[in-house]
């Protein structure tokens, strides 16, 4: 995993995965993810797909993304929401909301490429004027071609009230010890019955999606240069071991392999 040319506002990493069981996982960035070879099952926003060599996808802020691997090799894009925002409402000259795209697999051959050339030219330095034009590549084809109204998907509005309700308690209790007992009289509803239609419509458990709310809040204080310990503590894990496995398990790398590699790219990231 490494940030092009040291911006905060991108994470990039080329995996090569064997096949292996359903992973689960929840995101606070946009991701980009191309397929270079292989493929993998998809399941995201209650839609099962193959994505096979050549597609891509773009998993959006808040969502959870279901994968399961096929010996497959590809590129993953971490996109902070505010920089893809700032970038559309510039490129479109319009206020623009965080862009939508399409829950299915998408296929673009010049953005696949454009992918690629990010990845490649990243690895070495680059003037300012070359690095805005690598990422205009990607990203304009990406919002022109891909980008959805917003009217047009299912979005959070749309939510059962209790799942909607749910999340955002824990989401203000992620550290805490949280039974689920609690989170239906907070939702005024069986144990059972929220723990069905949470799992039906997020993807995960109740218990789940709060290890990926404390893990997203990990890796923020990570970035900031706290401690792997504390940082463990903070978020709620039972001791650093637990926590350790876990990140790994999540973002395919130690937090403290991650801890150096953030801090090194803020330390001589440009102006």
């Amino acid at each position: 995993m490494w940030r092009p040319w040291q911006l905060k506002s991108f994470e990039l990493f080329h995996a090569v995965a064997t096949s292996g069981p359903l992973c689960q996982q929840l995101t606070q960035e946009y991701r980009l993810v191309c397929i270079q070879a292989g493929a993998a099952h998809h399941r995201y926003r209650n839609t099962r797909d193959q994505v096979a060599n050549g597609a891509f996808y773009v998993i959006e802020p808040g969502e959870t993304l279901g994968y399961q691997p096929k010996d497959s090799t590809f590129y993953c894009l971490f996109i902070d929401p505010a920089w893809l925002q700032q970038f559309a409402t510039e490129q479109l000259q319009r206020e623009q909301l965080l862009p939508h795209f399409s829950s299915r697999p998408l296929f673009d051959p010049s953005v696949s490429q454009a992918m690629h050339d990010l990845a490649a030219r990243s690895l070495t330095p680059a003037s300012r004027l070359q690095q805005e034009e690598t990422l205009l590549h990607l990203f304009a084809p990406l919002l022109v071609r891909h980008a959805e109204d917003a009217g047009t998907l299912p979005r959070f509005g749309n939510e059962h009230p209790a799942v909607k309700l749910t999340k955002e308690y824990l989401q203000e209790h992620y550290a805490e010890e949280v039974a689920l007992q609690e989170l239906a009289r907070v939702v005024n509803m069986s144990p059972f019955h929220l723990s069905h239609i949470f799992h039906q419509a997020v993807g995960l458990p109740p218990h789940a999606y709060q290890t990926r709310l404390r893990l997203a809040r990990a890796k923020t204080l990570l970035t900031q240069g706290y401690y792997v310990g504390y940082v463990a503590h903070e978020t709620g894990f039972f001791d650093q071991s637990h926590f350790s496995e876990q990140f790994k398990r999540h973002y395919q790398v130690t937090p403290g392999n991650y801890r150096k590699t953030t801090r090194f790219s803020l330390s001589v990231s440009l102006p």
